[in-house]
């Protein structure tokens, strides 16, 4: 830690930034990031550390600024052999204001800047494919689910038994279909960040404007991954239900956009299916968690993440109830 830490004290020195505290505040430590805080002269300036295998978030923030002009943070140096880089402070997390008074336009704001950045990078993708971001495209998801189940030391270790791991391999013809019809929709696969919530949204006091952190773990896939989990997120911190209006606000935030391309019954068909399908993106998402950090660092406080079987296992439940296991195939 401390090689990373004295870069960026080096770095913002030697380019006339003026350090208020000799020591940098750790804020966030755990073992798929390291994120520290310098208080300088010209304000917060935030250094992010992550293991090999996830340090590409520097590489993707810039192409979304310098190509696309989206909202994320200010990327002022880039340090690719330490996996580390400097930023700019962009506010504090939207869920902090949110907690406080819940404004649903607030974060039908945020959303609706993601969905646009997403439309905006689906045609081009390969400037994100060629700095190494994972291809998880619907016509690849069947593969990557059995090179998944594949790993079945793994599996069995996070909770599965041998039977679940044969019962889920007899899935992979829905898997198959359900990718296949997912597909026939009007919707470009694009950038996909697992982690699409509140807290990862920075506001700004005084402009109101809304940054997009934490991207280092963005895929391509379908886009709907992302929009499930922000609304999942905003039940589970907000207390929302799915008839309170503020909730509705917020699925018509993350549909809007993609209504320009197909009806709304259309839209709305594919995000049920998206719904099943979050679960194998998901078990995808936390054995690439899992790959990338140090095993040992994953401690009881950490249990949720880097654990496929938990997905796997929900995956399995939609798939056995009536609502989702013909309906879509």
């Amino acid at each position: 830690m401390e090689k990373f830490i004295d870069w960026g004290k080096e770095y913002l020195l030697s380019h006339g930034y003026t350090l208020k505290n000799n020591l940098p505040e750790n804020v966030k430590n755990t073992p798929w990031s390291c994120v520290i805080r310098y208080t300088t002269s010209d304000g917060n300036i935030y250094l992010k550390h992550t293991p090999n295998l996830l340090a590409l978030e520097a590489s993707i923030i810039q192409i979304l600024h310098e190509q696309f002009h989206a909202f994320v943070p200010e990327v002022i140096a880039h340090n690719a052999e330490l996996h580390c880089f400097l930023m700019k402070n962009a506010g504090r997390p939207l869920r902090e204001v949110l907690k406080q008074q819940f404004d649903a336009a607030l974060l039908c704001k945020g959303i609706n800047q993601f969905t646009s950045m997403q439309l905006a990078v689906a045609d081009h993708l390969n400037a994100f494919l060629e700095i190494g971001v994972p291809d998880w495209r619907l016509d690849k998801l069947p593969d990557l689910y059995m090179q998944l189940l594949s790993q079945k030391e793994i599996l069995i270790a996070d909770g599965l038994s041998e039977k679940e791991i044969s019962e889920l391999e007899k899935l992979l013809p829905k898997v198959s279909d359900l990718c296949r019809k997912l597909s026939s929709y009007s919707i470009k696969q694009s950038i996909v960040q697992p982690d699409f919530h509140d807290n990862n949204m920075l506001i700004d006091d005084i402009s109101q404007n809304i940054t997009h952190i934490d991207l280092g773990e963005i895929v391509i896939s379908h886009p709907f991954f992302s929009l499930i989990t922000c609304l999942k997120q905003a039940k589970r911190h907000h207390a929302l239900t799915d008839e309170d209006d503020a909730y509705l606000q917020l699925t018509d935030a993350c549909l809007i956009n993609y209504m320009a391309f197909d009806s709304k019954d259309n839209i709305v068909e594919a995000f049920k299916i998206a719904s099943v399908l979050i679960f194998i993106y998901g078990a995808l998402s936390d054995y690439r968690l899992l790959k990338a950090c140090d095993k040992a660092r994953f401690t009881e406080s950490f249990q949720r993440h880097g654990r496929p079987g938990v997905s796997l296992k929900e995956f399995m439940k939609a798939c056995i109830q009536d609502k989702l296991s013909d309906k879509f195939v």
